[in-house]
């Protein structure tokens, strides 16, 4: 019985020299990352002091510190999957997300309709 692992051999060096191929484009893409994450922890203590500055809530700059480092943190993985994949672009992301969250919705009234109304809505 002979055994021929020659496509399998050229399947596994395919997917070794896209990797090594790659890597410069993740290292970036971390780094870009790394540098978002710190600039949103900054940016959210910059909005807590502000926030204790102005006579606010503490609860309200905590808030709006989170809500500013999330969204520079989701910023900075966006731009960071653009460098890995370039082809990626954010605005089909935001569709994706737009259509789910609308069946989602959909979806709830339909259940909220239901026998389990009671228990749910």
């Amino acid at each position: 019985m002979n055994v021929n692992l020659s496509g399998a051999w050229r399947t596994g060096q395919h997917i070794v020299n896209s990797f090594t191929a790659r890597l410069p484009q993740l290292g970036m893409a971390i780094l870009v990352f790394v540098i978002f994450f710190l600039i949103g922890a900054a940016a959210r203590r910059f909005v807590r002091r502000a926030a204790s500055r102005q006579g606010r809530r503490q609860s309200l700059g905590i808030l709006l510190g989170h809500l500013t480092h999330l969204a520079i943190v989701i910023l900075g993985f966006l731009i960071s999957l653009a460098i890995v994949a370039p082809s990626f672009q954010a605005g089909d992301l935001i569709k994706v997300l737009g259509i789910g969250s609308v069946a989602i919705g959909f979806a709830s009234r339909i259940f909220c309709r239901t026998s389990w109304r009671a228990f749910f809505c």
